[in-house]
């Protein structure tokens, strides 16, 4: 009876050791994974890091590149899509650029040159030419064929290497036959800028993911996809055709004076001013898109209005919206209304736009000729009415400074 009780006593220690081990193995395997697995992503974002060097390096040493641009815009929950279509040249060797490169850029009726100090346009269509013989580094911010462009990637590619808040990660992907990297590069809530010479905070609830595809051989970008990951919306931009350290252009060809035989200056056409701070504003009467009603400037004297134009396909009239709504709220029960006034989009599209933002302020259709008394000549653009029907702002655009400064003007006027 001891031996059987010495037995059992003993079966059951070594079962408890073995548990025992069990667990410390179990604990040991997932430590172990853990450190295989930081190591794992340390070493793909070394080894992208490494990629980017040879990408980044290779655009540095070129002189000049020539290239088929293709922008896709793919915006399915705006109901959005779109495609652009430009031959780019870039031209690295002069020193004395506000931008660090020229260009020469073209699609099917315009053609956009800068020669370092003067920046201007060709219109295939009207035969006119645009000039502007003082640019600042503004001004190439909207160049839509800038957007995540071969000159992007040269300028942002060394601040992305050196990023450590950025997810990186690499794989083999095959195109047509040929051999590429996909690089996939995680910013958080930033957004590159046009030039690549920084990054934009976003105050988005996605996060924004750059797909850039890298050509093997050549170690120069094929496409960058921007995406999110929150819907499908997507921006992507390809190169083809890509020629590099080529022949200059004619000398003669990057002076607007080369042109002005064939393209003249536009005549008779006057860009928009702004309706004046302090003049009566202009009277309308325009239809409430949801509502089987009418509603004039006049029904409103004695309030303090905020009108705001916009269109629907308008990234800055997107953001204004949750601003917006919190004026309304913020001033509910004073004598405030805010009149958004749509130019030229159908009832459909404003009421899917509406839907779409949660608009809980007063929309109203058909506002074109309104847009033009008040010579709005940009997306959103805002003015503020006090109670005599004076304006006592306006302004074009949507960020930060307007947002705090529409706000006073509306607390002072009140």
């Amino acid at each position: 009876m001891i031996v059987k009780g010495l037995t059992k006593k003993i079966i059951y220690d070594i079962t408890r050791i073995i548990v025992f081990l069990k667990q410390i193995s179990m604990k040991f395997i997932i430590i172990l994974s853990l450190i295989f697995l930081q190591n794992d992503i340390a070493y793909s974002q070394s080894i992208v890091d490494s990629i980017l060097s040879r990408v980044s390096q290779n655009l540095n040493r070129l002189k000049n590149i020539k290239y088929y641009n293709t922008r896709e815009l793919n915006y399915s929950s705006e109901n959005y899509h779109y495609i652009s279509k430009w031959t780019s040249y870039y031209d690295f060797q002069s020193t004395d650029t506000i931008t660090g490169f020229k260009y020469q850029i073209e699609d099917s009726t315009l053609k956009q040159i800068f020669n370092g100090t003067e920046k201007f346009e060709l219109d295939d269509k009207t035969k006119t030419i645009q000039i502007n013989s003082s640019p600042d580094k503004k001004s190439f911010n909207g160049l839509s064929a800038l957007y995540n462009s071969i000159i992007t990637l040269k300028n942002v590619l060394p601040l992305i290497i050196n990023d450590k808040s950025a997810t990186k990660a690499f794989a083999d992907t095959t195109i047509n036959n040929i051999s590429y990297i996909l690089l996939t590069i995680t910013m958080g809530k930033r957004r590159i800028q046009n030039l690549g010479k920084g990054f934009d905070a976003m105050a988005t609830k996605s996060n924004l993911i750059y797909k850039i595809i890298i050509e093997k051989n050549s170690n120069l970008p094929f496409e960058v996809m921007q995406i999110n990951d929150v819907n499908n919306d997507f921006i992507k931009t390809s190169f083809t055709n890509i020629e590099t350290n080529i022949t200059v252009p004619s000398e003669l060809s990057w002076y607007y004076s080369t042109y002005t035989n064939d393209y003249k200056p536009p005549t008779g056409k006057v860009t928009p001013q702004l309706a004046l701070n302090g003049s009566l504003a202009p009277e309308w009467t325009l239809e409430v898109y949801n509502k089987d009603k009418i509603l004039s400037l006049t029904d409103l004297k004695g309030n303090v209005i905020l009108l705001d134009f916009w269109i629907k396909n308008c990234g800055p009239c997107i953001q204004s919206v949750p601003h917006l709504n919190e004026l309304q709220d913020k001033f509910k029960g004073k004598n405030f209304k805010i009149i958004s006034i749509n130019s030229y989009d159908s009832r459909e599209d404003v009421s899917w736009f509406c839907n779409k933002h949660n608009t809980n302020f007063s929309v109203l259709l058909n506002g074109k000729e309104v847009a033009e008394k008040y010579g709005v000549n940009g997306f959103p653009t805002f003015f503020i009415i006090d109670k005599e029907g004076k304006i006592i702002y306006s302004g074009a655009g949507y960020d930060k400074s307007i947002q705090s400064e529409v706000e006073h003007v509306i607390e002072k006027a009140l």
